[in-house]
This record gives structure tokens, sequence and C-alpha cells, in this order.
């Protein structure tokens, strides 16, 4: 039987988010400048999940890092309506981890549904009805990471 998974409160340098523009597109990659001047490469498939899946030379991203530098997300520039590490806090009315959902009863006592990255589902995997976490979301608003609400 799986326990209710341990959660770190969030710490403000566990993801760091930086500017990137497309260099080319080629051979099923997208390679990347970041705005510290390294070359960063990432699968179609993985730039597709995120919904960038048009990308041109010259186009400008956001990427989430961790703190392994691991790419987390890629979204649209700030300022083009896709916010990254907006938070979410509820109380957990269904988790489904097959599917990548979760549903919150958020603070302001809205029930809403949000998406899980692969990373955050597994992190998630026998989370507890009732239990109340806080969820940091993409560029889409998807959630990428989980923490315990301080």
């Amino acid at each position: 039987m799986v326990g209710d998974p341990y959660l770190q409160p969030k710490d403000p340098s566990s993801h760091r988010s930086l500017t990137a523009t497309v260099m080319r597109v080629e051979s099923g990659m997208v390679f990347l400048r970041t705005e510290e001047r390294t070359i960063r490469n990432l699968a179609i498939t993985e730039v597709k999940s995120d919904g960038m899946s048009s990308l041109q030379p010259g186009d400008e991203v956001d990427l989430i890092l961790d703190r392994g530098n691991s790419v987390l997300a890629i979204a649209p520039p700030r300022g083009t309506g896709a916010f990254i590490g907006d938070d979410v806090t509820g109380t957990v009315q269904r988790f489904d981890g097959l599917n990548k959902r979760i549903t919150l009863k958020t603070v302001e006592g809205e029930v809403q549904n949000f998406q899980l990255r692969n990373a955050v589902a597994t992190k998630l995997y026998g989370v507890k009805e009732g239990r109340t976490i806080a969820l940091e979301m993409d560029g889409h608003h998807r959630a990428f990471d989980a923490y315990r609400p301080e």
C-alpha cells in the first residue's frame, strides 16, 4: 500500500526561469541560446507537449529549470499571457495518476481540475483526498511541481 507522499515546503531556489532564443530547428531538435549565452537543445516532441509546436529561428521562449539545470517546461515569453510559476493551493478532491489529473478545492472555494506534468504526477502518487497542497503551474496552466503549503 502506498502512503501519502511527503512534500517539501516550496523553496524559491528550486526552480528558475530564463529567456532563450531559438537558433535553429532541425532533425527533430530545437536549439536554443539562453540569456546566459549557453546552448540548450530539446526534442521537438518535448516542445510540442508544451504547446510550442511552431517555433522558428529568432523566437523567444521562457525555460523553467530545476536545480540540476534540467528543463522542466518551456513557455511563451513573459508578457504574452502565459505566466510561469503561478501557484494554486487547495485541498485534494480527486487524484488520477493514470490520466495525470488532479481536482482541488481552492482556498477561494472553487473546484478546479488541473493537468499534471509527468514528474509531478509521479511525485503525488498516493496523495490522499483531503490533503492540502500547493501546485506550481507552467505557462499552459499545467502543474509542474507540488509543495506543502506554508
